[in-house]
């Protein structure tokens, strides 16, 4: 009987978290179904076709070019003899912690006319001004080439796990049949890490999708960026809704793939494993360590090298405006502070209302848990900036004495980090054997004590994955904090935000250094629990 009530107990707070996952999506929707006929008529004939082409490019591309370094790489590492596998694993790795949005401010300080290089072409090589050739970075090349390099890991973790797990009898068997090596790399090993380099290419097409840091800063007018003028130049917030309405669409359907990927993802049973025989490099090892070298420079050590430059040149060079704005350069600790704790209570509440549904889905297996875990997973359709503004209207029309409070926006961070959270527990629980919870019921312990005395210390490595994956999301999300945050709480992406808006770069580069510190602290610690983490980012 006890077991029973626990059960009912579970199953209804699973659906109660179920069901206030989708209130965002709801209120959207309905937001936009409201909206008045001429104005999805102007959006429709003026706007929608123009950001849809815009968008749908930019996810195509940067997919394209992420899946390339990342299975690239992947084989390099894993399955080569190429040297310091071990070190390029973790730094390939650590691209994670750069936002794309930081990683464009230094492309643009590098690239920009007065910028970095352009300067040195006219001291150094006595170009004249404007004369040296340039790239233009401000458009969708440009946007392609930042995103990419910092969200290659997401292919590049699931594909390097899947190539350093295969057992070396599949090669051998089909060397046995006749083929070639590189036959049997094309026709063997390549195809059984596709579906791995699936999942990883959509949650790349998904942050693609909602990416509104990059684009706003490189001007790149993609649906996140026009929702969000939108909502600041108007009054009337039912034009951002039906934008939101129509990217929810397109965002759709790649994550009802990427579910779909999840599950049909091939997991290769053996009784005994073998190491795989690594192929030599032979004369081609110096040009793979550049490749592999050049990719770690341009997605980790570029960024990091621009913005410690930029941050001594503030503190030892400082201009007028730097002595202005270095006024409050004491507040980057408060600022940390404020970022650090926001994601730690956000990334603590997440995954503890993903405790429910996971554990509903992992004991429980159905249609209606399947919907369950769909419902709880909606967010993942909507990007950072709709679920701002779906709190704001919510928000703002229901209960206006919670607007502009610290309360409202860690509901908003919550909602935001649910999908990821949701997808890392269940992974984690899977690894719980159901006969060891009911070894401990049948010693007298109910629901609650065998979870807390069985089930949680065996989940605990994979649920700490998720919590600092969680951690890492919420430290680097920019446009709900915008659209949430009360007034006078700043966080570092706010604080970069707002400096590089004003091209006082010299300032947003010390926040964007803490940035990346946290958050590369936290994936390392990720890394200690290696096995956990590709565990989770082949699932989410």
């Amino acid at each position: 009987m006890v077991w029973r009530a626990s059960s009912v107990a579970l199953r209804a707070a699973a659906i109660l978290v179920g069901a206030l996952a989708i209130i965002p999506l709801a209120y959207i929707l309905i937001r936009a179904l409201e909206a008045d006929a001429t104005v999805w008529e102007r959006l429709w004939s003026r706007q929608i076709p123009a950001l849809a082409g815009n968008t749908l490019a930019l996810t195509a591309t940067t997919v394209a070019l992420s899946t390339l370094f990342g299975v690239g790489a992947a084989w390099l590492v894993e399955r080569t003899d190429l040297p310091g596998a071990r070190v390029w694993r973790v730094l390939l790795a650590l691209p994670l912690a750069i936002p794309a949005y930081v990683a464009a401010i230094c492309w643009l300080i590098l690239l920009r006319r007065g910028g970095v290089i352009d300067q040195m072409a006219m001291e150094w090589m006595g170009f004249a001004r404007g004369a040296f050739p340039l790239p233009q970075i401000t458009n969708l090349w440009g946007a392609t080439m930042v995103i990419s390099l910092c969200v290659f890991p997401y292919v590049f973790l699931p594909v390097g796990a899947v190539l350093r797990s295969l057992d070396r009898s599949l090669e051998e068997a089909a060397r046995m049949a006749g083929l070639s090596a590189w036959t049997t790399l094309w026709r063997v090993v390549l195809p059984l890490a596709m579906p791995a380099a699936a999942g990883g290419a959509l949650l790349v097409a998904l942050y693609a999708l909602s990416d509104f840091g990059t684009v706003a800063m490189l001007r790149y007018r993609t649906f996140t960026l026009a929702i969000f003028q939108q909502f600041a130049g108007q009054v009337d917030r039912s034009a951002a809704a039906i934008l939101s309405f129509v990217l929810i669409g397109m965002a759709i359907p790649v994550l009802y793939g990427a579910a779909w990927m999840a599950r049909r993802e091939r997991q290769l049973t053996r009784t005994r494993w073998q190491p795989p025989r690594l192929t030599r490099l032979g004369r081609w090892q110096p040009l793979a360590l550049l490749a592999i070298g050049g990719l770690t420079f341009f997605s980790l050590g570029l960024p990091l090298l621009t913005l410690g430059g930029l941050t001594l040149q503030g503190w030892l060079v400082p201009t007028e405006v730097d002595r202005i704005w270095g006024v409050n350069n004491a507040g980057v600790l408060r600022y940390a502070l404020n970022s650090v704790g926001l994601a730690a209570t956000a990334a603590t509440g997440a995954i503890a209302l993903a405790i429910f549904p996971a554990l509903v889905a992992v004991r429980q297996p159905g249609r209606w848990s399947s919907l369950l875990l769909a419902a709880c997973q909606s967010p993942f359709a909507l990007p950072g900036i709709i679920i701002g503004l779906s709190f704001v209207l919510l928000f703002n029309r229901w209960m206006p004495m919670l607007y502009g409070t610290l309360a409202v926006l860690v509901v908003g961070f919550v909602f935001r980090l649910l999908p990821q959270a949701v997808t890392a527990n269940e992974s984690a629980l899977r690894v719980v054997s159901p006969s060891l919870e009911q070894a401990a019921r049948t010693l007298g312990d109910n629901g609650i004590r065998a979870f807390q005395r069985v089930t949680f210390p065996v989940a605990a490595p994979g649920l700490l994955a998720g919590w600092v994956l969680c951690f890492v999301t919420a430290m680097k999300e920019l446009p709900t904090v915008i659209l949430l945050r009360p007034p006078g709480f700043d966080t570092l992406p706010v604080r970069i935000w707002v400096a590089a808006s004003e091209s006082v770069h010299t300032q947003a580069a010390p926040s964007a250094f803490a940035l990346i510190a946290v958050t590369i602290v936290t994936l390392l610690i990720v890394t200690h629990y290696q096995a956990g983490m590709e565990k989770v980012l082949s699932h989410s």
